[in-house]
């Protein structure tokens, strides 16, 4: 868990409070342990039913500004990939799992029409929630200025693009945008990219989940050498 993150009780049913302690000194982190049945941490979890009677009350991470976020990654190659108003929480933690995964350097959120940090997207991220630095954004379009005056280039996911993803050698410093499950990329971000790109595959598919298009560009992207 983020060291940063400010915890304040753990509820644990009485079946998981035996491996709990055996696994986690609890004592060291100065935090306040409550049982409760497994009902009783489904309704603190707001329906989520399939856990291991376990969780934690924890503080929100307060996201950095967008200059300390990028100030922070103090990389020669980063990777950063933007999330235009995507509000499925569902997608947005399989994102940030993929992101772990592949060793992607940051993830930028928009604030308007996008997904807020709760019980489900914790679990559906899994630990990268708290491992994959991210930010969260008001104007995309400043934050596309802000990360081009600091040396990004910016490719935005399209599939009705004309060049693809392996057509690209790519520079040290990229960052790739997704948009909406519903809409994709909305207009105004894609005429802000330095490039559309595509994902080839198959006719026999129309489009992809925009976590598997994540992943795939992921995957990818971390298997090349990035131009020096």
């Amino acid at each position: 868990m983020n060291k940063n993150r400010v915890k304040y009780e753990v509820y644990f049913t009485s079946e998981a409070e035996r491996k709990l302690r055996s696994e986690v000194k609890l004592e060291s982190y100065n935090i306040i342990t409550i049982r409760k049945t497994r009902e009783e941490i489904d309704l603190v979890l707001k329906g989520i039913s399939n856990h291991q009677g376990i969780c934690i009350r924890v503080e929100k991470i307060q996201p950095p500004h967008l200059t300390e976020f990028i100030k922070n990654l103090n990389k020669e190659t980063s990777i950063i990939f933007l999330l235009d108003q995507l509000d499925d929480p569902q997608n947005v933690g399989a994102i940030f799992r993929s992101a772990l995964a592949f060793d992607i350097d940051g993830i930028i959120l928009t604030d308007h029409n996008s997904v807020a940090e709760n019980s489900f997207l914790a679990k559906t991220a899994s630990s990268a929630i708290d491992k994959i630095p991210f930010t969260k954004i008001k104007n995309i379009s400043s934050c596309i200025k802000i990360l081009k005056d600091q040396g990004y280039w910016i490719y935005g996911l399209d599939m009705e693009a004309q060049s693809s993803i392996t057509d690209i050698a790519f520079p040290n410093k990229i960052v790739f945008i997704l948009g909406s499950e519903s809409k994709g990329m909305r207009r105004v971000t894609s005429s802000l990219c330095d490039e559309n790109l595509k994902i080839k595959m198959s006719d026999n598919l129309e489009s992809l989940n925009v976590s598997n298009a994540a992943a795939i560009m992921m995957f990818y992207i971390s298997n090349i050498n990035l131009k020096s």
